[in-house]
């Protein structure tokens, strides 16, 4: 009965670590000293854009947004985003609902059409250089 439940558990824990990441690997967090422009919804609509990749990252175990924000703000400018439009981040259950809480981001990275500067506050955008205390609120319902 012991080897039993040592299995269960070890299946259990190896289920987590296989979900712990559904997108593309994570680039490690850079320290640029640039940030990008968050939007939770989309920019007006006299800012034209093309969108580039869709972003989520996923962290495996209990945890912040916070420990993510960065890789997913550093893959954006990787891939040549000037901003990140559809932004949520949100604490999701896992595999085992009952047991496991997990930080998600998700996010659409664009490209300004034609290139140029955009005042991401006036926009209605966040800018965030990777720290939760920069990140947009989430909306209201």
């Amino acid at each position: 009965m012991l080897v039993k439940t040592m299995i269960g558990v070890a299946l259990v824990c190896a289920s987590q670590l296989c979900n712990a990441q559904t997108a593309d690997p994570a680039p490690e967090p850079q320290s640029q000293g640039g940030g990008i422009c968050l939007f939770t919804g989309t920019p007006p609509a006299d800012h034209t854009y093309t969108t580039l990749r869709k972003l989520k990252y996923g962290k495996g175990s209990y945890g912040s947004v916070n420990d993510i924000l960065p890789m997913v703000i550093a893959d954006a400018k990787a891939a040549g985003a000037d901003a990140v439009i559809h932004y949520n981040g949100s604490q999701r259950f896992g595999f085992w609902p009952w047991r496991f809480v997990r930080p998600v981001v998700t996010g659409t990275a664009i490209k300004w059409e034609p290139a140029r500067d955009i005042d991401c506050a006036a926009a209605g955008g966040h800018y965030s250089t990777g720290t939760l205390a920069e990140a947009p609120p989430p909306p209201a319902k």
